[in-house]
């Protein structure tokens, strides 16, 4: 396996207590013992490096990190394991949807998935913040 997926296994691993807690508010995450501001910090900080070392790779296809995460939590995966798997599945299909009708909408031509993607997710993200939030 490539290192980088052997890293991210460890983090994910290393994280998962973080992520289950932190949605339960600050209060309820500092009496579990949680270190809130060294928690947060942290995961600020590897989530703007993989961001950017994802973008840097792949290019910035953005709409689709917008979307996974948000339809996953949608489709009812609330824990962070199966939230993180829900989201790059979502998000994988979602690239693929794109890619195959950017291709067949356009034949003969083709227009470049990261546009067509962010053709489909300009409305979604819209809607997604405008919407009134739940109380």
């Amino acid at each position: 396996m490539p290192p980088s997926v052997l890293s991210a296994r460890r983090w994910r691993s290393a994280s998962a207590r973080w992520l289950d807690v932190l949605p339960l508010g600050d209060a309820v995450a500092s009496v579990l013992g949680l270190p809130l501001a060294r928690t947060k910090l942290t995961l600020l900080t590897v989530t703007a490096l993989a961001t950017g070392l994802s973008a840097l790779v792949i290019g910035p296809v953005s709409f689709v990190g917008l979307m996974g995460p948000h339809l996953a939590r949608s489709a009812g995966f609330t824990r962070a394991r199966e939230h993180l798997a829900g989201s790059i599945l979502i998000g994988c299909g979602l690239m693929a949807a794109a890619d195959l009708l950017s291709r067949l909408l356009f034949y003969p031509y083709q227009m470049p998935v990261g546009l067509f993607a962010s053709l489909v997710g300009a409305p979604y993200l819209v809607w997604a913040v405008m919407r009134p939030s739940s109380p």
